[in-house]
């Protein structure tokens, strides 16, 4: 039961980063003038997901600890970040909700989406690193 957490947040991190790839192209179309076709659609499904498996996953993972070691945060800044991912997840669903059923141009909202959004594949990255420590302190 304890491999659920980090297999989830692994195949959360690899979606995440496929939905970043289509932002990544959407960037470029409005921002440095490329003409290219924003697959919308895939990128607010795979978005959608990727946000929503990381804060299950980050919600999860606190209920594992919890059963598993009796100490919520025994990972230390591994908890703290996974904890700070939820609500960076709930801005990033509620920007990208509102842009898609609401289509208009924008400068404001896409650039906080974007950036939130690249923020929390940083974070997912870190967390990978930093969940290997704790496999390999608790599990192995």
């Amino acid at each position: 039961m304890v491999w659920i957490h980090p297999v989830l947040q692994f195949v959360a991190t690899l979606i995440g980063l496929y939905a970043m790839y289509f932002g990544w192209i959407r960037f470029q179309a409005s921002h440095m003038g490329r003409k290219v076709v924003f697959p919308w659609k895939p990128h607010v499904k795979w978005g959608t997901v990727a946000l929503g498996l990381w804060a299950a996953g980050s919600l999860l993972g606190l209920a594992v600890a919890r059963l598993a070691w009796s100490s919520v945060f025994i990972t230390g800044a591994h908890a703290w970040v996974g904890l700070l991912m939820v609500p960076l997840c709930a801005v990033g669903y509620f920007t990208g909700q509102r842009m898609d059923v609401v289509k208009k141009r924008r400068k404001l909202l896409p650039l906080v989406h974007g950036v939130n959004n690249l923020l929390l594949v940083v974070l997912a990255l870190w967390q990978l690193w930093t969940g290997i420590m704790v496999v390999r302190v608790y599990l192995l």
